[in-house]
Parts: C-alpha cells; structure tokens; sequence
C-alpha cells in the first residue's frame, strides 16, 4: 500500500453542526456536502498519528 486516505471528523462534525443550525433557522442547506480528505503518505504519516 502506497497511501491511504484520512477523514477529518472534527471538520465534518463543525460542518454537520453548522448546517443543523441553519436547518433550524428555516435556511437552505445544500443537499449533498463535500468534506475534503488528506493522503496519507510514508512522507506526511506522522502528522496523522494521535
């Protein structure tokens, strides 16, 4: 394996988060939201690890 992929739950919960507040609002809230998502390499694993 060369490279794997990391989610980021921290930006999708911020962004879960965002959107229910604007749900409750009675705004419009897009049907189909993109969080991005980090390669992880050999070269940028460490960055990765907790």
């Amino acid at each position: 394996m060369y490279a794997s992929v990391a989610q980021q739950p921290m930006e999708l919960g911020r962004i879960a988060v965002r959107n229910a507040l604007r749900a409750a609002d009675g705004k419009n809230v897009e049907k189909m939201v993109k969080v991005p998502v980090k390669a992880v390499t050999k070269e940028n694993v460490a960055d990765f690890e907790g």
